[in-house]
């Protein structure tokens, strides 16, 4: 039955995949912004056998308003099996980064209206990285969290430069207690509550949490202390 499941899932993840890899399919899964070179671009390409619109949209997230990012071409049209590279563009706000901030990049196909034709719009949705001038890479910032309690709360703050990203599912040890996190990132200098699924076992000093790379491929599990 345990093989039955694990089988039923690998089926699932490769028709995810292969539902994605049509009309308009980015290079990378990561579209990184370095502060010195002012913007950035990404590849993608036109895997239709028709020319397509290609829409690009730059999503602010509530908590990570600034900087501004800008797409250069917003809409431009593809030939069928060509690649078009989108140009952004960092708005020059006079103050220097100190921290990584993030974002996400929605590109969208639009298809060519044909008469008596239905054609699907697919969309990549894809986060945004933005990195200060001179700050090193750091690629397990995960291992920067900080874990306490209270409050009876489970309390995770990133006192870190770096953008986190992980599962919302947080485990306590030894307990094995369940947390649950309200987003799947962490922000720099944020601090948030992992709400428990049962009664907060005291005697848990360790946390196992499930971090994300930084291309969103999932990493170890980690374990980290609660202070």
């Amino acid at each position: 039955m345990l093989h039955l499941k694990k089988m039923l899932a690998s089926v699932c993840l490769l028709t995810s995949f292969h539902a994605l890899a049509v009309g308009m399919v980015p290079d990378t899964s990561l579209l990184l912004v370095n502060e010195d070179e002012q913007g950035s671009s990404m590849d993608v390409k036109n895997t239709d056998a028709n020319a397509q619109l290609l829409y690009t949209k730059i999503i602010d997230l509530p908590d990570d308003l600034q900087p501004g990012l800008i797409v250069t071409q917003p809409v431009v049209r593809v030939d069928a099996g060509k690649v078009q590279r989108v140009r952004f563009v960092l708005k020059n706000s006079g103050d220097k980064l100190n921290v990584e901030h993030l974002k996400r990049v929605i590109f969208r196909t639009i298809p060519q209206r044909e008469k008596n034709k239905v054609k699907v719009v697919f969309s990549q949705n894809l986060p945004v990285i933005i990195r200060p001038a001179g700050l090193a890479v750091n690629y397990e910032p995960w291992k920067e969290l900080q874990w306490h309690y209270k409050s009876g709360n489970l309390i995770v703050e990133n006192k870190s430069p770096y953008v986190v990203r992980l599962e919302q599912k947080v485990n306590s040890l030894p307990s094995g207690n369940s947390f649950q996190l309200p987003k799947t990132y962490i922000l720099p200098g944020q601090s948030i509550i992992a709400t428990p699924k049962d009664k907060v076992s005291g005697t848990d000093k360790q946390v196992k949490i499930f971090p994300a790379t930084r291309f969103g491929y999932k990493a170890d599990e980690f374990v980290a202390d609660i202070k």
